[in-house]
């Protein structure tokens, strides 16, 4: 029978390290060069929650299998690392940490890397950092025989998250402090410069949201953005970045740094209008052709749904722009540039988020 992890007592124990470590701060623990590495492994944010998982199922209860991932594991340690993750640790980062781990997803093991029944090197695994943080975790975690021995790492991860916000939140006082100085004219250069710079498609997103920001500013509405490249990444979306009226569909956005086919076209329209949004508008990014020279299946499209009452329009972004940016001089500049760095937070683009803060001084010109 798997074991039943006590959630009550789990975020009990991790409030007390928070308040402990927040005092006297762990410097090390038996596995620290393995928690180092997947800490600071690039794309291994699953594999961080499920080694914070584990290791504070381990100090809570020591018959747990430190590698099972799953309550139907055949091993007799066997528990629900998906649920404790969710219920506990997820929350626990969000509501002391500031989404320090990151919050965009309040499920985080129900990514791939979590849902095998348990940790072993036979699973599959990106390249590089994935692969090699499976490796250790399969390696070092069981390590950890005890209870003892697991508070101790997981104080020493509250204690590595605890520093990561400080150096966040500085970070953000900084942030704040040069958007304030910064000039419509000093947006309008970052955000070219951001453009250019790409991340997978995550710049297009980020600029269009703030641009969206603007031009739909009131309660209103809500702009819901998307991470790049990762269609349907939430059952109610309808396109790359959403605009609700009212909390109703009411305009969706397609956002390609490439070209769109025809079939990218056809399909993003009809999933809008099924939505029942009222528009659709195609943002085309520095690497895309598609504004300027619109293929002759996007008349086809546009034609089509203008029967059904949905209107479908395309615009560079370098368009859209200048177009909102010259409606809108005397926008408040230190909301324009937090919306990037939130959007950045929301969806994930950490690459993204940290160019912006490291950026955005030079941009300025001011420090």
């Amino acid at each position: 029978m798997a074991i039943d992890i006590d959630k009550t007592m789990a975020t009990k124990l991790l409030n007390a390290s928070y308040t402990e470590c927040l005092r006297t701060p762990v410097k090390s623990c038996s596995i620290k060069a393995t928690i180092d590495f997947v800490m600071n492994g690039k794309n291994c944010l699953t594999y961080r929650y499920i080694m914070f998982t584990a290791l504070l199922a381990k100090a809570i209860d020591p018959t747990v299998d430190i590698l099972s991932l799953q309550a139907g594991d055949y091993s007799e340690g066997a528990y629900d690392a998906r649920s404790l993750a969710a219920k506990v640790v997820y929350k626990f980062q969000e509501a002391l940490l500031g989404n320090v781990l990151d919050g965009s997803n309040n499920d985080p093991l129900v990514n791939k890397p979590g849902r095998f029944l348990r940790l072993s090197l036979d699973n599959a695994a990106a390249g590089g950092d994935p692969k090699k943080a499976l490796r250790l975790l399969c390696i070092d975690l069981p390590k950890v025989q005890n209870s003892k021995d697991a508070r101790q790492c997981v104080d020493y991860i509250v204690s590595l998250l605890l520093a990561e916000k400080a150096r966040r939140d500085a970070q953000k006082e900084h942030f704040d402090s040069v958007a304030n100085n910064m000039s419509i004219f000093d947006v309008r250069k970052f955000m070219s410069n951001l453009l250019d710079q790409g991340f997978g498609g995550a710049a297009l997103v980020l600029v269009t949201a703030a641009l969206y920001h603007l031009q739909f500013p009131t309660d209103e509405y809500r702009i819901a953005a998307h991470p790049a490249n990762q269609a349907g990444t939430s059952k109610k979306q309808f396109s790359d970045l959403d605009i609700y009226c009212e909390e109703r569909p009411f305009m969706g956005t397609e956002l390609k740094d490439k070209p769109f086919s025809s079939t990218d076209v056809d399909h993003a329209a009809e999933t809008a209008y099924h939505a029942g949004a009222a528009s659709l508008l195609f943002v085309a990014g520095r690497q895309s052709t598609f504004a300027s020279q619109p293929p002759t299946y996007f008349a086809k499209t546009r034609d089509k749904f203008a029967q059904r009452g949905m209107y479908v329009g395309v615009a560079s972004i370098d368009g859209l722009m200048d177009t909102v940016l010259s409606c809108h001089m005397n926008v408040d500049t230190t909301h324009l540039l937090d919306v990037i760095r939130k959007t950045a937070e929301e969806i994930g683009a950490l690459e993204a988020q940290i160019w912006v803060y490291e950026h955005l001084p030079d941009v300025a010109g001011r420090s």
